[in-house]
């Protein structure tokens, strides 16, 4: 592993984590091994986009439109969290917690899980929106904070598809017509509010891992 790159490190982990939920996690967890799968797509993707260097390569934009399909699948496995109430894990008489093994381990894999698609997700995202910075305004680099929120603000709409109307990336793909009419009755105040909220918790988790980040440099000078 020291000999590793980091993109191969990081393959590794999800190509291991995938299989474990494949095998290990049962009923009502089994579908985190798809959603999870989902959410290393689009990090997979934006391994490929770093190979081109030219904003003319047809390649690029292709690829680029095909992650932005798949790049809320990162982020929206956190909402998978809410599931963590199937574990029942309070007891009925008094409220407290069950020291229940499985039930921890489900609420440990199901972290693991977010944590990785959103955290790695977001790095990813950060370098995608400096490298098109790179290739569109190379003088304007802090142009690429606005390709972060638009992004972000993107994948809380994709997000939302998929945990309201139960649309995948995928659908886009094979269904475009019937995607698009699904997608224009969504609209509505609530819609918007969450769109709003997923964006923000979006910002502050980017925003917490540049601060760790600078914190890092600081503290090792």
């Amino acid at each position: 592993m020291k000999h590793l790159s980091a993109v191969w490190r990081i393959r590794l982990f999800f190509w291991i984590l995938i299989i474990l939920l494949k095998v290990f996690v049962r009923a009502p967890y089994d579908f985190m091994a798809f959603n999870t799968f989902l959410g290393y797509v689009p990090i997979e993707l934006s391994f490929h986009l770093k190979r081109f260097n030219d904003r003319r390569a047809l390649a690029f934009w292709v690829l680029l439109v095909i992650w932005l399909v798949f790049y809320p699948n990162a982020p929206y496995v956190m909402t998978d969290l809410f599931h963590l109430s199937w574990l029942h894990a309070h007891t009925s008489i008094n409220g407290i917690l069950r020291s229940d093994p499985v039930i921890w381990l489900n609420f440990a894999m199901m972290m693991v899980c977010a944590l990785s698609c959103l955290l790695i997700g977001t790095v990813t995202l950060e370098q995608t929106a400096r490298q098109l910075t790179q290739l569109t305004t190379p003088h304007h680099p802090r142009i690429r904070y606005l390709w972060i929120v638009f992004f972000m603000t993107l994948a809380s709409i994709g997000i939302y598809i998929g945990r309201f109307l139960r649309l995948h990336s995928i659908y886009l793909l094979f269904t475009p017509t019937w995607f698009f009419k699904q997608l224009w009755s969504i609209w509505s105040i609530k819609m918007i509010e969450f769109v709003v909220i997923m964006t923000i918790l979006q910002l502050i988790v980017y925003w917490l891992m540049k601060v760790s980040q600078h914190y890092n440099m600081e503290t090792n000078k």
